[in-house]
């Protein structure tokens, strides 16, 4: 009988190891794709801690449950904050409870919404102002000047063209959630 227990007990003592390493797994896979997205490894292992949770958690348990710091916790929470991707979810008695947003899909088109529609839109910017330029201020009396302006404003055209369908993609994207890359893929493969 005694032989049981003990074998029961170094099961379970298995069990929870399994599920600590298979927690520590997970976090440390989205933290790897969180970092591959330019946001702090920290988020995606307090994310991670907060969904993989069956409850909401005080900072200090997950202090305890990331290994992190208190301050490195402070700071991660207020930034999952901002991004909408962790909430607040009331009071254990003094300390505030958090719990991770689980729509990954609504994470995921904010992040596009309003990180790459950015990025491509300052792109846009840049590359209109430059055939504006160019446009604008190109003509030379040098003839190798003059070849040299249109050969670069055509290029920059066709980037251009190249981030309004990848601006109109990304949009609706965000909006509807489908993503059809025909055109951009059409627009990577022209030749000239």
């Amino acid at each position: 009988m005694q032989a049981n227990h003990t074998q029961n007990q170094n099961h379970r003592i298995d069990a929870e190891e399994a599920l600590a390493s298979a927690r520590r797994l997970v976090a440390e896979a989205v933290g790897d794709v969180m970092g591959f997205w330019n946001f702090k490894p920290s988020m995606g292992r307090v994310w991670t801690c907060l969904y993989l949770s069956q409850r909401p958690l005080t900072s200090a348990e997950i202090v305890e449950q990331t290994g992190l710091s208190v301050g490195s916790v402070s700071m991660t929470l207020a930034d999952l904050r901002k991004w909408g991707v962790v909430r607040d979810s009331g009071r254990n008695g003094a300390r505030r409870l958090f719990e991770a947003e689980t729509d990954i899909f609504k994470m995921v088109t904010r992040v596009f919404r309003e990180r790459e529609l950015g990025l491509v839109g300052d792109t846009i910017a840049k590359l209109e102002a430059a055939v504006s330029l160019l446009d604008e201020h190109g003509r030379s009396s040098k003839p190798a000047t003059m070849l040299e302006g249109r050969f670069v404003v055509t290029r920059a055209k066709r980037l251009l063209d190249l981030a309004h369908s990848g601006h109109q993609m990304l949009d609706r994207f965000t909006r509807v959630g489908r993503m059809d890359i025909a055109s951009i893929r059409n627009k990577l493969t022209r030749r000239g």
